[in-house]
């Protein structure tokens, strides 16, 4: 018998993790899909960024709902923009900024589940934002891998 339940989650549920430049706003988890998947809602604010990285584990899938991202694709920088799908597959470095001149949002999905324990783990050291060597080491158990600074690429 399946243990999983159909339910709403309503806009204002969900663990929400602030940094100063990005939210996330976890909607559901490993434990609420069975290790499916993982869903967010991502707020990134103007300039905010995500540095190079890849997932050893995870897929990676982005739906933009408004603003505009720069995505680093294995084509190189390209913008996203409302109603665009972004994928980024597991074991290709991929990277993100907000180009718009207000904040973005889009949707993520991670598949396999697991990259949000990341994110819990990390939430209390986000403000500031620590160092990149720092968070390559945090990241290392949940099989990510940071490949340097935005301005790098």
């Amino acid at each position: 018998m399946n243990h999983l339940h159909a339910r709403i989650i309503r806009a204002h549920q969900g663990q929400t993790i602030n940094s100063h430049l990005e939210d996330v706003q976890l909607k559901l988890t490993g434990i609420d899909t069975d290790g499916s998947y993982t869903l967010g809602l991502v707020t990134t604010q103007v300039g905010g960024s995500i540095p190079p990285h890849l997932h050893h584990r995870e897929d990676e899938l982005l739906i933009l709902l408004q603003g505009e991202l720069e995505c680093l694709t294995s084509a190189g920088w390209q913008t996203a923009h409302p109603g665009d799908v972004v994928f980024f597959p597991s074991g290709v470095m991929h990277a993100y900024r907000n180009v718009s001149t207000t904040p973005s949002k889009h949707w993520v999905i991670a598949n396999p589940a697991g990259v949000e324990a990341f994110y819990q783990q990390l939430a209390p050291l986000l403000n500031p934002i620590p160092s990149l060597s720092h968070l390559s080491t945090l990241s290392r158990d949940y099989g990510i891998e940071f490949m340097g600074a935005l301005e790098d690429q």
